[in-house]
This record gives C-alpha cells, structure tokens and sequence, in this order.
C-alpha cells in the first residue's frame, strides 16, 4: 500500500534532503492508501476536476495552493485570506473530490525542473555553477533578435516579451534561466547571482516590471516566456519520474496551460 508519506520520502531521497517548509501536504490525510496521484504545475479548479474525474486520491502540485503566495507558512497574513472566495472555491473542490493535496516545490526544481528547461532550450552543460540551482550556460554566439525567434520555437509561443529590447542587433552567448518566478522582483537575488556569474542575457518564466528593470539596469536583456511553460515540462518528468518508482499507482500529468495570450 503506497501512501502520500511514501511519495514524499521518495522526493526527499532524489532531492538528498527533506521537504522545506513550503513542502508536504496541506490539505487532507497523508497516510491515507493512494491508488492514483494526479500531478500538475498548480492546484487550480481544472487540475483538482481532472483528478478528481480520474479516481484518484492525491493531487500534487509544484506552486501554493492558496493566495496570497504561501500564506500557509507566512508569519503574517491577512485577515480572513482563508475565506477569499478563491481559496474556499479550491479548499471546497478538494474536499468534493476526497483529494489529498501536497505541494512539491523546491525538491522538483532541483531534481528536474531547470535542467529540464534547459534541456528544451536547446541549453547543453552549464559553464557556471552557484549552489544547486545557479546555473549559467554558454552557447553559440548570436544576436538577441535570432535567440528571441528560437526561444519562441522552442517553447510554441508566438509572442515573448523583451526587456531592452532597443538592441535587438546584440550579441548574447552566455544565458541565465531566472525559470519559474525568479525573474520576479522579490527574486533579484537570484538574478544577481547569474550575474555575478558573467551571463549575457536571461530566458526566463515569469518576470513583472521591478524584475525587468533590475536586468535592464544590470546589463542583460530577458526574454519571458511564461511562469507554467518553463515549469511544465520538468514536472511532466517529475511525474514520469514517480510512475517509475510507484508501478502499484497511476500517475497523471495535468497541464495548466499560460494564463494569458497576447492580442
């Protein structure tokens, strides 16, 4: 009998380390028997439907169940965010369903997500490494115009947005991935370190205008794609990975598609 617990130690003894904070159930009964597990970049309406219509009683997701960001381990928080009708909307599905929820966070991104990234931007060995997950690669030089068309191939979108995108004629060679959020404001540490690293420019998730900004000013042009493309296909290995480990249990990997299309 295969339970949350199990899947969750098994993460721990691929990543090398315990669940952080942000990690582990939050909704549910971790010990209970788990036949199917439905993965998926985050806990939205859609995804616990799909699970739910699959018969299975765990849903696992890479980003924070309810709003604000982490509010679950968050020292201060709103008053009443627990009744926000987002959040009583998922909490309310869960419990229709009869689903577990675990966040997997971190434990993924190290284990799979920004190699896999790379891997799908065409992005060999790193060149540069700070830590487990500052990475810098180096490829081919080319001009930040040509780097934009592929990164658009490459990722099936037909817009990106480009910050300092003046000189579009420049060469780049040296690329840092800010994936997933760290191209956001309240990560510009992480883009200091790639810095620091010698990148040239960034391909990343998710960035917003403190997060452009900070590249600008620092030199290095960022690409953005989107917050769940550059996450999606490391958790579908992610979920490949665990339907290995787990023969007794039915994995699925559920698409959260980008939330917004350029018009």
């Amino acid at each position: 009998m295969t339970t949350t617990i199990d899947i969750i130690e098994h993460v721990a003894s691929l990543s090398g380390h315990g669940p952080s904070r942000e990690e582990g159930v939050q909704h549910g009964d971790a010990s209970c028997a788990v036949t199917g597990v439905t993965v998926s970049w985050m806990a939205t309406p859609e995804a616990i439907a799909a699970a739910g219509e699959a018969g299975h009683e765990l849903l696992v997701s890479h980003e924070s169940l309810y709003f604000p960001y982490n509010v679950v381990i968050a020292e201060q928080t709103p008053e009443g965010w627990e009744d926000w009708p987002v959040n009583r909307q998922r909490r309310a599905l869960l419990d229709r369903r009869d689903l577990t929820f675990c966040r997997i966070h971190r434990s993924a991104d190290e284990i799979c997500i920004l190699d896999t990234f790379a891997e799908l931007l065409g992005l060999g060995e790193p060149v540069a490494v700070s830590g487990r997950l500052g990475k810098v690669y180096e490829r081919a030089p080319c001009t930040l115009r040509a780097l934009v068309e592929e990164v658009k191939q490459r990722m099936g979108m037909a817009h990106v947005r480009v910050a300092d995108a003046c000189d579009m004629d420049r060469e780049v060679r040296r690329v840092g991935l800010p994936w997933g959020g760290l191209g956001l404001f309240v990560n510009v540490g992480y883009q200091q370190r790639l810095v620091a690293q010698g990148c040239d420019v960034f391909i990343a998730g998710e960035s917003d205008n403190y997060g452009f900004r900070f590249a600008v000013e620092s030199g290095i042009p960022m690409i953005e794609t989107s917050h769940e493309l550059s996450e999606n296909p490391g958790l579908r290995r992610f979920t490949e990975m665990l339907d290995k480990a787990f023969p007794d249990v039915a994995f699925r990997f559920f698409e959260n598609p980008c939330v917004w299309q350029m018009r």
